[in-house]
């Protein structure tokens, strides 16, 4: 290991254009990483402090739900890679290539990806919510590696199995293909914006018989045909009685054959960035874990590359 005196006499004899552009950049990887960091410890606090709605009485705004992936009715979803059921995927085609000219050394480059924008549900025992992934921070249940010699995978194989089994799987293989998935049954977390859409207007059935009444009123002869029971050419307020009692009748009977369509429940992005649209593998309890992991380790990588970065421009102004 090199001795505290010949780091020292490395930042100090360092070439001034070399050492501050190293710098700058030490300090821009600190700070995003340590970003990344609170930024991972808000959503652990966030999901914390959001207590658990239930679909049937979960109100309109910002809320958290909890259940399991189902698939919506229509066509099936199928991830593009693997081709298994699933509710949500996101892939990546990448292929090996060399990373310099005359280089030994080679790198994967991505030539395909893509992202599932297709609706599911969640599904929470008292009912069920369609989900709108378009913008959400996903975490998958699912994730395979794999490798092969054409753009497009042939026979899927999964990673499972001992790591030497998967290593000798890599070798001379010019693609590699990586899929995350959620698939149906799969417990889900969810933090999001709740709306219900289609809800059945209220029905007011005085207002309705008074336009109906009024819109008889307009026309003289029918009303003298239909109610005028003496015959006197006058709509006395017995047979203007019986003209209401009518007029209900016909509302209510013309209301039973309006059939309006279910209410639908959405949950999707807020627009507002203090306000993360989440959507995670597993139970609550599980993201806040996931979260607090995360940050951990982002603060075990920021913290002494923003340190160490400071400590030597300090030391190299000083000295």
């Amino acid at each position: 290991m090199p001795r505290l005196s010949d780091l020292l006499a490395l930042i100090r004899d360092a070439q001034s254009p070399e050492f501050w552009v190293v710098a700058a950049l030490g300090l821009v990887l600190g700070a995003i990483l340590l970003w990344w960091a609170f930024r991972h410890l808000e959503h652990k606090r966030l999901i914390e402090d959001t207590p658990t709605a239930l679909v049937r009485s979960a109100p309109q705004g910002y809320i958290e739900l909890q259940g399991q992936a189902a698939l919506m009715d229509g066509d099936p979803i199928h991830a593009p890679l693997s081709m298994r059921l699933c509710t949500w995927y996101h892939f990546k085609v990448e292929r090996r290539e060399k990373r310099r000219s005359g280089s030994d050394r080679s790198g994967w480059r991505t030539i395909e990806r893509g992202t599932s924008d297709h609706l599911f549900y969640l599904v929470d025992g008292t009912g069920r919510c369609a989900i709108d992934p378009d913008g959400a921070t996903v975490t998958a249940s699912h994730r395979n590696v794999w490798y092969g010699r054409t753009r497009v995978p042939g026979r899927y194989h999964t990673d499972d199995g001992a790591w030497w089994a998967r290593a000798l799987g890599q070798v001379g293989q010019p693609y590699r293909y990586t899929e995350q998935r959620i698939e149906p049954g799969d417990d889900i977390y969810t933090l999001g914006n709740f709306t219900t859409h289609g809800t059945a207007t209220a029905f007011d059935k005085e207002a309705a018989v008074g336009d109906l009444l009024r819109a008889w009123k307009r026309d003289t002869a029918f009303m003298l045909k239909e109610f005028d029971s003496d015959g006197d050419g006058e709509i006395g307020m017995t047979e203007w009685a019986t003209a209401r009692q009518r007029a209900e009748r016909d509302i209510l009977a013309a209301r039973e054959q309006v059939t309006e369509p279910p209410a639908v429940d959405l949950l999707s992005r807020t627009g507002d960035r203090r306000r993360p649209f989440i959507i995670a593998a597993g139970t609550e309890q599980q993201a806040i874990a996931r979260c607090r992991r995360r940050a951990l380790t982002l603060l075990l990588l920021g913290l002494p590359v923003t340190i160490g970065t400071a400590w030597a421009v300090a030391l190299r102004v000083t000295g």
